[in-house]
């Protein structure tokens, strides 16, 4: 997610002006186009499928470069998983390695997920791109600076809907891990955008632009379109996606709350401390806002979608996703503009459609090509903070894995 649990994490107080910086920051980053389920400690027993020498070399120089205590990677091609490499640990103080099992938070590769889980109503006819949120809510939402413009899905998907995230209400939530959210879903998404709404502030909750005129990344967008699905279905975001994403994908590891997942499975986030010389737990965390980046899971499972993604809708014999669909969000020419998804160009020239994601303690990565339908993933239990390690990860990776 984009903001101080999205970038350069670690402890300390969220800052307006930082989560600001932030976002500037990784829109850079993004737009590089030119459940059976220390840096030493990271160079551990490694579990490996597939014979990727280079990749392993580079993800083990880059964990101990970047004090990343545990890794993850996969890789697809042809509608199938063909790599797959598990490195470190995924908890330091018991000396618990990484696995196939080990389950990872996914940060905002999450709203890949919850953009999926919309097209699949939109494929069903249960809304259209150009309607006005407020069909479905059973509230009024505006931006107040502009109370005759229309809010839309389409807006909500491309994040130009003008909703801002307010990082002096949400900071609490993102610069700690708190475990599972308490507060429910909906009441969240009152609070914040009704006029009633204990939390409702008419300049730290929008932008000062019409909506649909200008880009700008927006969680509390991302997860409003969560509560819409849920009134839409009449049935939480939570169940839906178990029932219409997970299981039909055989994600079974995979959940939105710690409660689903196998606590011996999941792997602590850690923040690398230079006064400490040392990585420092944050615990195990969970946010309200959970549609744009509460996902917990692993490769494997994630490798699932992005196959069906990459097939036109098909998992095995199953039709998850309406292929038309899947072109409205991610069209294979870039064109007319995709939603959700980032562009990004590797040194080798390859363009992929991405989502970066990062929280207290962990970075996530999805990207596949629209031509030829290679796709690659990795999380790890660490902080990659600059434009040049993502690059480096990226294109090291992609380049050797694929051989371009």
């Amino acid at each position: 997610m984009i903001n101080c649990r999205d970038i350069f994490s670690g402890p300390g107080p969220v800052k307006k002006a930082l989560t600001v910086y932030m976002k500037y920051i990784l829109f850079t980053i993004l737009c590089l186009t030119a459940c059976v389920c220390r840096s030493q400690e990271a160079q551990g027993t490694d579990t490996v499928s597939g014979m990727m020498p280079v990749a392993d070399i580079l993800v083990k120089q880059k964990m101990a470069a970047l004090h990343i205590p545990g890794f993850e990677a996969a890789a697809i091609d042809g509608g199938k998983i063909i790599w797959t490499g598990y490195y470190g640990y995924q908890d330091l103080k018991m000396k618990k390695k990484v696995t196939d099992k080990t389950i990872f938070e996914a940060a905002s590769v999450s709203k890949t997920l919850t953009a999926a889980a919309m097209m699949q109503l939109y494929a069903d006819g249960r809304f259209k791109l150009e309607d006005d949120v407020n069909k479905y809510l059973d509230f009024k939402l505006v931006n107040p600076h502009f109370p005759l413009a229309a809010i839309t899905f389409g807006q909500l998907l491309k994040h130009t809907s003008s909703i801002d995230d307010n990082a002096d209400y949400l900071g609490q939530f993102w610069d700690a891990n708190h475990g599972d959210p308490v507060i429910p879903l909906g009441t969240f998404i009152r609070e914040y955008f009704s006029f009633q709404g204990k939390h409702y502030d008419q300049e730290k909750n929008f932008y000062n632009y019409p909506p649909g005129s200008k880009a700008a990344y927006s969680n509390m967008g991302i997860a409003l379109l969560g509560y819409l699905a849920e009134r839409i279905t009449g049935t939480s975001f939570e169940r839906y996606c178990k029932s219409k994403l997970f299981r039909p994908l055989e994600m079974n590891c995979t959940g939105w709350f710690l409660r689903e997942i196998d606590s011996l499975t999941l792997a602590m986030p850690y923040s690398y401390s230079d006064s400490l010389k040392q990585n420092q737990p944050w615990g195990y965390g969970g946010f309200p806002d959970y549609p744009a980046g509460g996902l917990h899971t692993n490769v494997q499972e994630l490798a699932h979608f992005l196959i069906a993604w990459t097939q036109q809708g098909k998992w095995g014999n199953v039709q998850v996703f309406d292929s038309k669909a899947i072109q409205t969000l991610t069209p294979d020419d870039f064109l007319p503009a995709f939603y959700t998804w980032s562009k990004y160009t590797t040194g080798h020239g390859a363009v992929l459609y991405m989502h970066t994601g990062k929280a207290n303690g962990v970075s996530s990565f999805i990207s596949y090509n629209p031509v030829d339908k290679k796709g690659l993933i990795f999380i790890c239990n660490g902080d990659i903070n600059t434009a040049s390690d993502w690059k480096a990860l990226i294109d090291g990776l992609y380049g050797n894995i694929f051989k371009e």
